[in-house]
């Protein structure tokens, strides 16, 4: 099996599909499969044996030599039969951005198409996101199977465009529908003395300041105090998420009361809100802090105006108790506790 050289593996697999580095043995029936479909694809005229092998040795070869080539080719495989090929291309290693393509056994399309797309996208996510740690993938389609995008949908994908009357095909010109999806993969680490100003911008910012149940500016000094102190404690459970490419993008913090309970806050970057962070963020620093601490049941006290709040612990499996008055001010009180208690 060939190896492309900006890949640490050839093959990546998920519940019984699996895409491979291109193979030469596939090149006839995906001449085929490109023939039978010319209407819908960026191909002028038929392939022939000679131009398919001609097109293996020079093109495809060669992607393997480069350590950045402008495309990567994969077959497609279901329990180990041949579905179709595709992978990404348009690569731009700058922006980290490439373009999905896709084709399968034209006899397989009427039946099964969803089943095969979704889980060719799945396969694509994994290599774009996790092994090449590219930033947005998408599609850029002709307006000639309107199936794709509920499939694209399903997976993540939004249409971010469409180019109305962008191309002139088979004596009409079609719009082009663009589909993308970002990596909104994120990690965690514990808050060290270095995060301090961070944190200072963070708890300074305007919305942050709106929603907290003490309003006013905190002063560098009494900050610095409190954080030095925060980060040493073992009651305070302090972690900064960061995204793909290492940025900074909120914090969650769960301080323990006592045995039983704990409080968490959370913060987001003024640069990444509305990219749905915060739920995640919630939900991964509540369940790592309820796996060390089963015992305890976290709340979480929000203004009731605060409805980007409400709804992203909703969504990190956060549920409501009562509404009361905390410090005064009426609020949703919600909980979580350990999965298995």
């Amino acid at each position: 099996m060939r190896n492309y050289k900006c890949l640490s593996v050839s093959k990546f697999e998920s519940n019984g599909f699996h895409i491979e580095s291109l193979r030469n043995e596939d090149m006839y029936e995906i001449m085929d499969i490109r023939n039978q479909q010319i209407y819908h694809l960026r191909q002028n005229e038929p392939l022939t044996k000679e131009k398919q092998e001609n097109y293996f040795a020079t093109v495809v070869a060669g992607l393997f030599e480069q350590e950045k080539p402008n495309q990567l080719l994969f077959s497609f495989f279901e329990n180990g039969n041949f579905i179709g090929y595709g992978g990404l291309v348009h690569i731009n290693w700058v922006d980290k951005n490439a373009e999905i393509s896709f084709v399968m056994k034209t006899e397989l399309e009427k039946d099964s198409f969803a089943k095969y797309w979704a889980n060719y996208l799945k396969l694509i996510e994994k290599l774009a996101f996790e092994e090449l740690n590219f930033h947005k993938i998408f599609t850029y389609a002709f307006d000639l199977r309107p199936h794709l995008y509920p499939v694209l949908e399903s997976c993540g994908f939004k249409e971010e465009a469409r180019l109305k009357e962008h191309c002139f095909f088979d004596g009409q010109f079609l719009d082009v529908v663009y589909h993308a999806k970002m990596n909104r993969t994120i990690s965690f680490r514990k808050a060290n003395e270095n995060d301090m100003m961070l944190y200072f911008n963070w708890t300074n910012d305007v919305s942050v300041r709106e929603n907290s149940y003490q309003s006013e500016p905190i002063s560098l000094e009494n900050h610095q105090n409190w954080f030095y102190k925060k980060i040493k404690e073992d009651t305070c459970f302090m972690v900064v998420f960061e995204n793909h490419i290492g940025s900074p993008i909120g914090q969650v913090r769960i301080q323990k009361q006592d045995e039983n309970t704990a409080v968490i806050g959370i913060s987001n970057d003024a640069n990444h809100r509305g990219k749905g962070y915060a739920s995640k963020m919630i939900q991964i620093a509540s369940e790592e802090f309820l796996k060390q601490n089963p015992q305890i049941c976290i709340s979480a006290y929000i203004k009731i105006e605060n409805k980007a709040s409400e709804k992203a612990f909703e969504k990190a499996g956060y549920e409501l108790d009562v509404v009361l008055e905390y410090d005064g001010i009426p609020s949703y009180h919600y909980i979580k506790k350990y999965a298995n208690r």
